[in-house]
């Protein structure tokens, strides 16, 4: 066992030698360790102290990037537009020191050259025709199309009407009182529901049958009337009360609006009224009612007398 332990202790002080033993000139020598060096950071900052964190972390501004200002370009001076030489007889050159050759005149097939095209047309009686640019109706002589009047005291946004205050559609039915047109194409169809629902309302006040949509109908009274000229828009509890209103002047179950104008100089022409009256012979009931242009309700009352209290007594 002395000898074992002896021979391992030898061999231990020989592996140590050879460690620790230093290095020999016939060595090459060792490169030194390449530094780490830190990563760039992502953002430029400002040359600048900067403030300290808790974390021991200076802070800096980050400084805003760097833009190359932009420089003018010279401007470019124009060419110049030299003219196309002219040769002595005033004809321009081709470019090619040969003044252009004559256009040939074309043969017609019977040796002789083509007339030149006459300037101007005939129109069959030996006399030039007049062409009006194209030959259409669209030159300077055409007349353009007359454009029919507009009233000057009804609102053409609510109801269109000519100069006279007629509807622009022709007269579908007639009797001693009114003339009749159909309120297609004539009144808005806002406007056409409106004047429906307020006087289903007043139907509704008053307890009498409503008014159908259908048919929609604007009377234009005769001279012999109260109201010479005025403009109603006409509705119909039936078809029955339909064809006594119209074909035979009597209204029995009236329900119609009158389109009451403020004044007729110009001022306040377009501002109008909606005047309704409503009847029944059977309940021996009649009642009026005033509405301005904007929807307010003014009264039961002729839109006249609401607007002008003294008409009573007039």
């Amino acid at each position: 066992m002395r000898f074992l332990s002896s021979s391992f202790i030898a061999a231990a002080l020989v592996l140590t030698s050879f460690i620790n033993s230093p290095a020999l000139a016939n060595d090459p020598p060792k490169k030194p360790a390449a530094k780490e060096e830190p990563p760039k950071p992502k953002f430029d900052y400002v040359e600048e102290e900067g403030e300290k964190g808790r974390s021991g972390y200076v802070y800096k501004r980050v400084a805003k990037p760097k833009f190359e200002e932009p420089q003018e370009v010279p401007k470019a001076e124009p060419k110049e537009h030299k003219p196309a030489a002219k040769d002595d007889h005033g004809k321009k050159d081709d470019g090619h020191g040969a003044p252009p050759k004559k256009e040939e005149k074309k043969d017609d097939g019977h040796g002789a050259p083509t007339k030149k095209e006459e300037k101007k047309k005939d129109d069959g009686h030996g006399a030039p025709k007049k062409d009006g640019g194209h030959g259409g109706g669209h030159g300077k002589d055409a007349k353009k199309p007359a454009v029919p009047a507009v009233s000057a005291v009804y609102d053409p946004a609510v109801i269109k009407l000519d100069g006279n205050n007629r509807p622009l559609t022709p007269v579908m039915f007639t009797n001693k009182y009114a003339d009749y047109f159909v309120c297609h194409k004539t009144i808005k169809t806002k406007f056409k529901e409106t004047v429906l629902a307020e006087m289903n309302t007043f139907a509704d006040r008053m307890g009498l049958p409503r008014a159908q949509d259908m048919p929609c109908m604007i009377k234009i009274a005769k001279a012999n009337t109260k109201f010479p000229g005025a403009v109603y828009i006409e509705f119909y509890t039936d078809v029955k009360a339909e064809k006594e209103c119209i074909k035979m002047g009597e209204c029995g179950s009236t329900r119609l609006m009158m389109l009451f104008p403020k004044d007729k100089t110009g001022l306040h022409s377009k501002e109008l009224y909606r005047s309704y009256v409503l009847t029944d012979e059977k309940k021996f009931r009649r009642a009026n009612f005033c509405v301005s242009p904007d929807g307010h309700f003014l009264g039961e009352k002729h839109c006249y007398v609401a607007l002008h209290p003294d008409w009573l007594f007039n």
